[in-house]
């Protein structure tokens, strides 16, 4: 597998004033017991809908207000959470791994380099390819892509144009009338369609600009004297 194949880190991006969620989190957040939380609070919330007898649009806004704090929120503490936890963990008790190191340290020679001591019983990490975007027919795979096609598109009224995209879309979606709701979905799909094939488009390029150093090592042998062949 060539280094270009594994998926680089990408660290999450803060939070808008310090609460609003963001994309990137709940795309991974999503499919894990966190969506969970969020869910309960939302089934709290529909039922004032019947309380208030709110009308359409009203019940559009007041889902996206509430999307934005009570998301937020569980985003904002579900982060302080993990992170709280990974301190715990790396200031955790002492592991046969760091034994190992630290009697390799004491063994080792000072004039020779301290050789690597490999974890007992932990196989070596596999490297995590990214996701091959073959399908023409593929919508957006990757949640930044997003981001960057507004970006692209709208420069620095990015953030502007999705709101108003995203507001368009929930009042169609909340719009008594199934036709509205149709073609709001169908206007979706279409984004959707297009930030995709733009995505692969631009994945291409980048895949196909490659260094000379990230050429296999056959190759490059090929091309030295005595291998052309």
């Amino acid at each position: 597998m060539d280094s270009q194949d594994i998926a680089p880190y990408r660290p999450l991006p803060s939070q808008r004033w310090g609460f609003l969620p963001t994309n990137r989190f709940w795309y991974h957040a999503s499919l894990t017991p966190i969506s969970l939380v969020f869910w309960a609070g939302a089934a709290v919330f529909f039922t004032f809908f019947d309380l208030f007898a709110l009308v359409w649009w009203q019940q559009s806004l007041g889902w996206m207000a509430f999307w934005w704090v009570w998301a937020g929120l569980v985003e904002r503490y579900t982060r302080k959470y993990l992170a709280r936890r990974r301190m715990q963990a790396l200031a955790g008790p002492r592991t046969d791994l760091s034994e190992d190191l630290e009697r390799s340290a004491v063994e080792a020679p000072a004039d020779e380099p301290m050789p690597l001591v490999k974890p007992r019983g932990l196989p070596p990490p596999a490297p995590v390819p990214l996701q091959a975007l073959e399908s023409k027919w593929a919508l957006v795979q990757e949640v930044e892509s997003w981001d960057l096609a507004y970006e692209r598109l709208f420069g620095r009224g990015a953030g502007v144009a999705q709101f108003a995209f995203n507001l368009a879309f929930g009042l169609a979606i909340f719009h008594p009338s199934w036709l509205v709701k149709l073609l709001g979905i169908l206007a979706l799909l279409a984004a959707a369609r297009g930030v995709g094939s733009w995505e692969r488009r631009r994945l291409g390029r980048e895949r196909g600009a490659l260094p000379p150093s990230s050429e296999p090592a056959w190759r490059s042998t090929r091309s030295l004297p005595g291998f052309d062949r």
